[in-house]
């Protein structure tokens, strides 16, 4: 009918525009690449947006915490973490977008770092973590020797890793594939998070978002889990 291939159509136009099918993120997001994307008011109020809707959903009642940026990117997500009162760091892949992220002064750290490697932050040290637009780039073999579903398992891992027991996060992401939401459901179950998928506008394919919401193992649950796999 006209109305599904209208649909196909958006779908099409969706997966043409995906940066993640072009090149790797520090390969993509160049100088040239970084300066528009931080000088774009449309994308600053988009990544804001979803940052506000990811830091709602994350539930941290009281200000001062201690939150995860992954992918930041430029910052336009860790601008409404500052304005709730709460200090951020973020990890990227691109030296171009951190750039322009970095801002001294700011309750806010960057850090240059891949997610799908280990990673080397103080264990159990943020309260929360959010990630906009990111996360799916795991989901696809950006480099030579990349292994996506061995990514999505560090990752996970990692992130377990560096969140308080019970702490949350929010992953607004962009899965190409049903099979990369697979992907990432069975890896985050793996690494001992709950937790539910959030989507916003769903009957829209254009404007639907997608949050995976997490909670991190309290120590009480990890400790039993970890009877649980010694008994067996």
């Amino acid at each position: 009918t006209g109305e599904k291939s209208r649909r196909a159509l958006v779908v099409l136009a969706l997966l043409m525009s995906r940066p993640e099918r072009t090149a790797a993120a520090q390969a993509f997001y160049d100088p040239a690449e970084a300066a528009k994307y931080s000088a774009s008011a449309r994308m600053g109020r988009t990544q804001r947006h979803l940052a506000e809707r990811a830091l709602h959903l994350l539930d941290i009642r009281q200000p001062g915490a201690l939150l995860l940026d992954l992918g930041c990117g430029t910052g336009y997500s860790g601008a409404p973490l500052e304005r709730a009162g709460h200090a951020w760091v973020g990890l990227d892949l691109s030296e171009s977008m951190l750039r322009a992220a970095r801002a001294p002064g700011k309750r806010r750290d960057v850090l240059c770092a891949d997610l799908g490697a280990p990673l080397w932050l103080r264990r159990r040290v943020f309260d929360g973590a959010v990630s906009i637009s990111a996360v799916q780039w795991l989901c696809h073999a950006t480099a030579n020797g990349h292994d996506p579903a061995k990514r999505v398992r560090t990752f996970f891992r990692g992130l377990k890793a560096v969140l308080v027991p019970g702490a949350r996060a929010v992953l607004q992401l962009y899965p190409e594939q049903p099979e990369h939401m697979g992907m990432l459901r069975d890896a985050a179950v793996a690494a001992g998070f709950s937790g539910t998928l959030v989507v916003d506008y769903p009957r829209s394919e254009r404007s639907k978002k997608l949050f995976l919401v997490l909670t991190s193992p309290n120590q009480a649950a990890a400790a039993a889990g970890g009877r649980r796999r010694a008994v067996e």
